[in-house]
């Protein structure tokens, strides 16, 4: 890959390297995306879907992912948790028959056993607690044991509270909301807090536990960008002073202003990261891709096989080779670490 020096692969090939959100289930379940097949890399940035494969993600120098399974919330309750639970099922078999590159974890110690084995880490997670609505009580059992992860929201208002959507209107967290953020802290399941509103984010800060750190895995920065999707600098600062992560995503439209279904600039990744570090410090910034999430990448990032640009542009941002590794993934091992070490 032109453009790359040989200090920014080195990096790379040395570093933890995390993806915070990867929605590769999502083109799985919609039109039967074969995720175990390596997928022709792509010149141009695909609209939604094609962003990355499991070989693709090995090849790319990733160790671990989020591995999100969203939640459709106009199935009914009760179906959104059987579907939830079938796909955690189908996930689980499509690892096992994988074991060879493939390892589903659920702690600190898991990772680090996966790694030496030269496996890729798969956390599972879950984008929307309503695929739980129908029985929040099925996460005391060995279902909160699997998961790794739940956004407390999503793309709409549910009975935990409310979107950051602008048709959310900043609803706020409720009763229920307020019982699930307890259940996932008693259980030691990230509670993530992407697509929550800002009623709902501080919200669910008043009652989360103090000695867990919360997360906010996929978004942008208003300090870069102002955009009903991203969260200000009073929600950075919160993020870190519980000693959470906060995780840029790759949504053009998020990065910068781009016309509808625009593609933007790579750079703007790096501007939104820098203003974490410059803010909070380096221990608080990562990457949540969202790739296969439905989204529009930079241009200048069509796949995932081309991840070690992010490198190359954080090594010509002046950034040093500890940073880089910290935010590669280095911080969400030490959030980890401090939920199920």
């Amino acid at each position: 890959m032109a453009n790359v020096s040989n200090e920014a692969r080195e990096i790379l090939a040395a570093s933890h390297v995390i993806d915070l959100h990867l929605d590769l289930e999502v083109p799985v379940r919609v039109y039967g995306y074969d995720p175990t097949v390596r997928h022709a890399t792509s010149t141009t940035a695909p609209l939604f879907w094609g962003h990355t494969d499991y070989p693709k993600l090995r090849e790319a120098g990733f160790t671990g992912v989020a591995y999100d399974v969203a939640t459709n919330p106009f199935r009914p309750a009760g179906n959104r948790l059987a579907t939830t639970l079938a796909n955690f099922e189908r996930i689980q078999q499509r690892v096992a028959a994988n074991a060879d590159t493939l390892a589903l974890v659920t702690d600190r110690k898991g990772y680090d056993t996966a790694r030496a084995a030269n496996q890729l880490v798969l956390w599972l997670a879950v984008q929307g607690a309503n695929a739980f609505a129908a029985d929040p009580t099925v996460l005391d059992g060995p279902v909160g044991d699997l998961v790794h992860r739940i956004t407390l929201m999503h793309l709409t208002n549910s009975m935990f509270g409310g979107t950051n959507s602008p048709y959310g209107f900043n609803k706020a967290i409720t009763d229920a909301g307020r019982d699930m953020v307890r259940r996932m802290n008693a259980r030691h399941i990230l509670v993530d807090l992407s697509h929550s509103s800002k009623a709902t984010f501080w919200g669910a800060l008043e009652v989360h536990s103090k000695d867990l750190p919360p997360i906010v895995s996929h978004t942008g920065v208003e300090g870069v960008h102002r955009h009903w999707r991203n969260v200000d600098d009073a929600q950075i600062k919160a993020i870190a002073d519980r000693g959470g992560v906060v995780g840029i995503m790759f949504q053009s439209s998020f990065l910068e202003p781009v016309v509808l279904f625009g593609r933007g600039r790579r750079e703007r990744i790096f501007a939104h990261l820098k203003h974490v570090v410059d803010l909070v410090g380096d221990e608080f910034a990562g990457i949540g891709t969202d790739y296969d999430g439905a989204i529009t990448p930079p241009a200048d990032l069509p796949d995932v096989t081309h991840y070690v640009l992010l490198v190359q542009d954080m090594l010509d941002g002046g950034w040093s080779a500890e940073r880089i590794g910290r935010v590669l993934g280095g911080n969400y091992l030490r959030v980890l670490a401090a939920i199920r070490p």
